[in-house]
Parts: C-alpha cells; sequence; structure tokens
C-alpha cells in the first residue's frame, strides 16, 4: 500500500516563524551592483522553514532575480532569507504581492508588515506611501540618496567634533 507524498507549504505553515521586520538594502546584492539590485532579507526561525520560504520564493514569482538562505545563524536558530530583485519603479506592487500572498502561510497581513531601510534608524510601516519616500527605487535614486546621506553623515560628524572640542575647552571633558 503506498502513501500519497505531499510536498509544498499548506496554509499556516510559517505560522510565528516569520519575523514582519523586513530589511531593505542591508546586505550586498550577489546578482549586481548595488544601484542596479535592491535586497530584502526576512528573519525566520529555523533552517528548514528558511529553506521552504526560498523555496516557495524563488518558484512563485518571476520578478525575484535570487533567493538564499544565510549560511548561519544570526541569532539563536534564527536564519535571514534574502531576496535580490531589479531596482525599479513600481517595486511596492511586487513587494507587496508577494507580502499579501505570504499572509496565508505566515498569517502576517500586508499591514502589520514593517520594513528598515539600511540608511533608517526605525522602523516604519510598509505601505506605498512610505515605501516610495524611503526605498530609492531606480539607480540613479539609489546613488542620490547615498551621496546625502554620506554628506549628512560627514556634517554631523563635524558638529559632533566642535561640540567635543568646546568640552575640552571649557574643562567640560
Amino acid at each position: 500500500m503506498s502513501q500519497l507524498l505531499s510536498e509544498g507549504l499548506q496554509i499556516g505553515d510559517l505560522n510565528y516563524l516569520v519575523s514582519e521586520k523586513i530589511h531593505i538594502d542591508e546586505y550586498n546584492s550577489k546578482m549586481g551592483q548595488a544601484s542596479d539590485v535592491v535586497t530584502l532579507s526576512f528573519k525566520v526561525r529555523d533552517i528548514m522553514p528558511a529553506n521552504d520560504l526560498v523555496s516557495y520564493l524563488e518558484n512563485g514569482y518571476d520578478w525575484i532575480l535570487d533567493a538564499d538562505v544565510s549560511t548561519g545563524e544570526v541569532s539563536d536558530n534564527n536564519r535571514l532569507v534574502f531576496v535580490e530583485a531589479q531596482r525599479r519603479p513600481g517595486l511596492y506592487k511586487y513587494i507587496s504581492e508577494m507580502l499579501t500572498d505570504l499572509d496565508h502561510l505566515t498569517g502576517i497581513k500586508l499591514d502589520k508588515w514593517k520594513f528598515k531601510w539600511f540608511m533608517s534608524e526605525d522602523y516604519l510601516p510598509l505601505n506605498e506611501e512610505t515605501f516610495e519616500k524611503v526605498v530609492p527605487t531606480t539607480p540613479d535614486k539609489y546613488e542620490k540618496s547615498v551621496a546625502a546621506f554620506a554628506s549628512y553623515k560627514t556634517e554631523s560628524q563635524k558638529l559632533t567634533d566642535d561640540i567635543n572640542t568646546i568640552k575640552k575647552l571649557s574643562g567640560i571633558i
């Protein structure tokens, strides 16, 4: 008597295993330059669910250039799942459709996802308005954002240095 082998993810298989926080552009792309390719990363509890998620994403979305699992744990039994896609206008539409589909597996509704662009300080609600304001969706916008951030950091460091000089001269430190 043979049994039917059923493979693939079922509804709810990833409940409580995938974090609702997404990091964008925090990691370097394997598929191209950072200005051309956006990277998303999800934290997933344990290696097998992470591998299942990668397989699901790679087989389900033709706009995904690559998906992969971190080679090691990032924290207690957690792995990162990386997704790479071309940086282009309309990217939010693709990501939101993917996350809406993932609701069936994770139980995370679209309005519960949060994201952090690598130059942002805080997690933000993942909606079209916020995403379009924060995440550069073209290579040109990416280059300008990185340059602006570098300039801001330089100015911020100069201000910190000036404050420390004043403190030293006044005997505070």
